[in-house]
């Protein structure tokens, strides 16, 4: 799919070239008023052909030779964007230092020529060349699409999503859902915990395949009145494929009480902390998504066994980690799939349908093909609540009918198919989500920033940013491509959320597709050789200058590392994104003139790394604890969090800004 590279590209020009305050050496050497036709002219024409290629890929579903346009202009888009930017950043080469430059940033607003008939400079010439060049693919690519509708012929189906751009009211309901189906296996749980066996300290296992729905039983159990009120201690962690003890310790203690010196303590003092605070408590802890018996044994001798009808409730999808934590089979369950009763429930009520004749003929057929996973029936079902005709639905029916009766591949092509039929604004945004880590809690507010930065996602002229990111992330959970955590105090705003682990697979296996993304999961990986736009550091022993390959293409970097490493940012260029999940565990961060830095988190520690942002035009979000007064003065700063104010306060403020956070003015 090209609508990520798109995306950025047509941010990225409206960035460099439309913005009502462009960069000012882009003035001064004056490669925008001798392109201004042509730069808009070609960001028309790139947004009109994604939006022409969005439409046509539900007709064109299956067919190579549209997969290899697409995959044209993908590469197109990549490589323009990679022109442009490396030819702004050689602007600053030829420059004078600091001075000069911060002459140009803050005093002058448009430097005007000597004389009309000056020289064209070399950097307008290259602009015009890769513009130029780059249209002539467009108009290629355009005639290229005519061809093979032509010979796929017209389908039926062109108009089969008419997609909803707005939220309507009644699909926003922010009540707690239902729990369809599943209640005989709610109450075999409870009993499991409050009822049977004696009163030592037992695991009770639901066991079951991905998707089956054992984090949403185990959750609801959890939060059923009479658990809160039969056990004195809760405690809930998320374990996944990659765990990590210390960040198990760290859930489970701030599951039950928000702890204040977490950070100073060492494993061992935090087990120990663990192990008190459950002492002589009944206790309730739920250790979900277990994938082997030593993620088990990294906290299963915090739990003390005091004799008092303790439970610790395990969910994994291997029966052999269910016997690894406890001997005892009576203490496991199997998770069965749905029954076509709870199976059609559930299809109805996540597709907000009424169930007239029409609608059931079309969909239990299509209810009765999964097989009662509710994953499956829980995204295809977001799919149909999209949908308004009857039209609509039977052309869903006939392009599902295709996949196979596997429970996993029929999973495959639900998903599939309701990630081709976002629109391709939500496509780019949904795929962002596979850089964070299985389980990962996402920040809503934290994510908008990200996706603003990236290009992904951007706000009108009269809308606010933040509403748009809200709607996006209100539009994915309408899909049931997310899973609420949390919502606002207001009830009305989603705060936290997650992506079911198989939602979250598919992401990332796309991105790496699309020559997206990278994981780096193992310690001492090796880079692949071939370029990436995201880089996930998701190992605490990674080598960041084993990604010096593609160092040019790379513009975001990800570390969620709990452990302490270096960075060394000399070779990536173009970086727009640095995004650091704890920035107390970095010993040393080495900064370049990140000319293109559009998100920085709090990395900086010393006022020469401050000095090298201010060729950063285009900063977006900044955490920092040291400040200079011209920060606020970038016109598409939106989020600024500093300690203090070293300086006098800033002459303007832009009007984009609209957050501050711990924002102290001292006047000298």
């Amino acid at each position: 799919m090209a609508c990520v590279a798109v995306a950025s590209l047509l941010r990225t020009i409206e960035l460099e070239f439309l913005q009502y305050y462009p960069r000012p050496l882009v003035l001064h050497d004056d490669l925008i008023s001798p392109n201004k036709d042509l730069i808009q002219s070609f960001h028309q024409k790139l947004g009109s052909l994604i939006s022409q290629l969005d439409e046509e890929r539900i007709n064109m579903d299956g067919v190579e030779a549209f997969k290899r346009v697409e995959t044209k202009l993908r590469d197109l888009a990549f490589r323009v964007e990679d022109e442009i930017e490396i030819l702004v950043a050689h602007l600053y080469d030829s420059e004078e230092e600091e001075v000069k430059i911060a002459d140009l940033v803050f005093k002058e607003k448009k430097p005007q020529r000597d004389t009309e008939g000056e020289k064209t400079q070399p950097y307008c010439v290259k602009l015009h060349q890769v513009l130029q060049s780059a249209m002539k693919e467009i108009e290629a690519i355009k005639e290229e699409l005519v061809k093979i509708k032509a010979e796929a012929g017209r389908k039926t189906a062109h108009d089969v999503l008419q997609r909803s751009q707005l939220l309507s009211s009644h699909h926003a309901s922010h009540s707690k859902e239902k729990m369809v189906g599943k209640k005989d296996e709610f109450e075999i749980i409870k009993k499991l915990l409050t009822e049977l066996g004696s009163k030592e300290k037992k695991v009770v296992s639901i066991i079951g395949m991905g998707g089956i729905g054992k984090t949403t039983l185990a959750r609801r159990v959890y939060e059923d009145p009479s658990i809160f009120l039969h056990f004195d201690v809760r405690a809930w962690v998320v374990v996944s494929q990659l765990h990590n003890k210390r960040q198990m310790l760290v859930s489970l203690l701030n599951s039950i009480s928000k702890q204040d010196d977490i950070e100073q303590s060492s494993d061992e003092e935090l087990a120990l902390k663990l192990y008190q605070c459950l002492k002589r408590q009944r206790y309730m802890v739920v250790v979900d998504d277990v994938w082997t018996g030593e993620a088990w044994d990294d906290v299963s001798n915090c739990f003390p066994d005091d004799g008092n009808g303790s439970r610790v409730l395990l969910t994994t999808r291997l029966a052999e980690v269910a016997n690894y934590t406890s001997f005892d089979n009576d203490f496991s369950h199997h998770m069965q799939l749905l029954d076509q009763t709870d199976s059609w429930n559930l299809f109805c009520e996540k597709a907000s349908k009424s169930r007239d004749a029409k609608f059931e003929i079309i969909g239990r057929p299509i209810v009765e093909k999964y097989k009662g996973l509710p994953l499956a029936i829980f995204v295809v079902a977001g799919l149909f609540s999209k949908l308004n005709t009857l039209n609509e639905w039977e052309n869903i029916a006939k392009a599902l009918e295709s996949s196979t009766t596997t429970i996993a591949a029929t999973c495959s092509k639900v998903l599939s198919l309701s990630y081709n039929h976002l629109p391709h604004h939500l496509k780019a945004c949904f795929l962002y989500l596979g850089i964070f880590p299985e389980d990962y809690e996402i920040n809503a507010n934290e994510l908008s920033r990200l996706w603003s930065a990236e290009g992904l996602a951007k706000a009108s002229e009269n809308e606010n940013f933040d509403v748009v990111a809200e709607r996006y992330i209100q539009e994915l959970m309408d899909r049931n491509l997310i899973l609420v955590r949390k919502w606002s105090c207001c009830g009305r705003r989603i705060k936290l959320f997650g992506v079911h682990d198989l939602l979250h697979a598919f992401c990332v296996k796309e991105a790496q597709k699309e020559n997206l993304l990278y994981v780096v999961r193992e310690n001492g990986s090796d880079f692949p050789q071939r370029c990436f736009r995201w880089v996930s550091i998701q190992s605490s022993n990674f080598d960041v200058t084993t990604l010096s390959y593609s160092s040019r293409s790379c513009r975001s970097i990800f570390c969620f590392s709990q452990e302490y490493i270096s960075l060394n940012l000399e070779q990536f260029k173009l970086l727009r994104v640095f995004f650091l999940i704890r920035s107390d565990k970095y010993r040393y961060i080495i900064f370049v003139d990140l000319v293109h830095l559009r998100y920085l988190p709090s990395a900086l520690d010393n006022d020469q790394n401050i000095k090298k942002l201010f060729k950063a035009w285009n900063l977006q979000t900044i955490y920092i604890s040291l400040n200079h007064r011209n920060y606020l003065e970038f016109p598409q700063l939106q989020y600024f969090y500093c300690t203090f104010i070293r300086v006098y306060p800033p002459t303007f403020v832009h009007q984009r800004l609209h957050s501050l956070s711990w924002l102290h003015m001292f006047q000298t």
